[in-house]
């Protein structure tokens, strides 16, 4: 069975617009479970289907990150959160001691 880690996580707001980082497939099948059963549909429940499928080795887990993004794009849940350009988190030149040196 391989790892069931993302390589990449996923951020979403749940219905108490609290920020979730879902890491791996246990994340998203928990997050599914909560989902409101009378919210549900046919892409949440293939969304579970893979999911679990991927946790027991069935299906691969990139299917499974694949299936939950798609899901929570279509229900409105993911948080694009911006990438920082290099030049913010590049190295860092110097410090407080260069600058009071410099003065």
């Amino acid at each position: 069975m391989e790892s069931g880690t993302f390589k990449q996580p996923i951020l979403v707001r749940d219905d108490g617009f609290v920020l979730r980082k879902i890491e791996c497939v246990m994340d998203a099948i928990e997050f599914l479970e909560e989902w409101p059963i009378e919210r549900r549909g046919l892409l949440h429940a293939a969304a579970c289907e893979t999911c679990c499928s991927a946790y027991d080795g069935r299906k691969s887990v990139e299917a499974a990150h694949k299936i939950f993004t798609t899901w929570a794009r279509r229900v409105g849940l993911i948080e694009d959160v911006p990438v920082a350009a290099p030049w913010m988190t590049g190295p860092k030149i110097g410090g407080l001691d260069h600058l009071e040196a410099g003065a």
